[in-house]
């Protein structure tokens, strides 16, 4: 069996494992008594369609300053247009954040004709600042709801442990933001990965690498450049902690909706502890059963009757459903415009392109 086989069997096992963890969650809870919450709550749950768009649009808008930095300018809406597209493929496929993160530096390159090294820098370090920021996130949280970790621990974790676990949470996160940011404003991380990548046993894949030697120095210097940016570094991450605590909003705003009375607090110390355990579980697809079950736990352990309990659920997993659907609409209208020309020479063709999509 080929190892692309063997992926792509990993990759649809872990779909379905999801699914079925989904399902069994959803067996577990009172989705029937959800139905007439749900019904109650009518067109007003539209309203939650709208913190999932404002996140992605300051997700977007820190992405924009960290290509300012290396002097590229993209309009905002573009940046929008690829967060959707690329955020319904991390919400549906398995192992989607990676698909989704290898995604972007593509549409970005192909769309707005930006040097391929210049997209590939400011995803990677993005992708750190995200990581710093849901660090601060989970501090926060621990800051601000530590009373109500301590009153549902035993319910939600079975121990008086859950504070120690989001601490240990956050500092894992910070741990791990500084070791990659570390890694790739090093000044020849994209070569390091070059010159690994041409031990293997391939003399397509070393003659391609070869002719793409000058692309990776570009990525090296565009990672290099981009770290003496501080100021914009730093907006950037404040901004994406504001697209965390959206989510918190999300949840408080929805909770509302189908008439849970929870305050603020209790709607942080939920999102945060769940929302970490459904990134860290990258491999199924946008957290199926980790996320639901995640939720229920807290729900019980607040107090909250399981009809609402589950009416919150079904609706926190529609709001994705539907999300998604506009985003893979976004992506096929992308996929159709035609490529822009690049304004200036950069790194060359994606590997890919030379190796027939190994």
């Amino acid at each position: 069996m080929s190892p692309r086989l063997i992926e792509r069997t990993l990759r649809w096992l872990f779909w379905f494992a999801g699914v079925a963890a989904f399902v069994v969650v959803l067996a577990r809870s009172d989705v029937r008594g959800a139905i007439p919450v749900i019904v109650a709550a009518g067109p007003l749950l539209v309203l939650g369609l709208v913190p999932f768009l404002l996140q992605i649009a300051l997700d977007a808008l820190a992405w924009r300053t960290l290509l300012g930095g290396l002097g590229d300018r993209v309009g905002w809406r573009r940046l929008i247009e690829i967060r959707l597209s690329t955020e319904a493929v991390l919400l549906s496929m398995p192992g989607g954040s990676l698909i989704g993160e290898s995604l972007k530096p593509y549409l970005l390159h192909r769309l707005a004709a930006l040097p391929l090294a210049h997209t590939i820098a400011s995803v990677g370090i993005k992708r750190c600042l995200l990581a710093v920021a849901e660090a601060a996130y989970l501090g926060i949280a621990l800051i601000a709801a530590r009373d109500v970790y301590a009153a549902c621990s035993e319910a939600v974790v079975g121990t008086e442990s859950l504070a120690w676990y989001v601490a240990a949470a956050a500092a894992l996160l910070a741990a791990i933001a500084t070791g990659l940011g570390l890694a790739l404003l090093s000044v020849s991380v994209a070569d390091r990965l070059r010159r690994a990548l041409a031990r293997l046993p391939s003399k397509r894949l070393r003659a391609a690498l070869e002719a793409r030697r000058a692309g990776f120095a570009a990525t090296d210097s565009a990672f290099v450049a981009l770290g003496r940016r501080r100021a914009r570094l730093a907006i950037a991450g404040l901004t994406l902690l504001a697209a965390w605590l959206v989510e918190t909003g999300e949840t408080y705003l929805l909770c509302r909706l189908v008439g849970i009375e929870l305050d603020v607090g209790h709607a942080l110390a939920m999102e945060a502890a769940v929302v970490f355990a459904r990134n860290a579980a990258f491999f199924v697809p946008a957290g199926l059963g980790i996320q639901d079950a995640g939720y229920l736990a807290f729900l019980s352990g607040f107090g909250v009757a399981a009809p609402l309990a589950a009416a919150f659920v079904v609706v926190k997993r529609t709001k994705e459903l539907i999300w998604i659907a506009i985003g893979y609409a976004v992506l096929l209208v992308l996929e159709r415009r035609p490529p822009e020309r690049a304004s200036t020479v950069s790194v060359a063709a994606p590997l890919g392109a030379g190796l027939g999509g190994m």
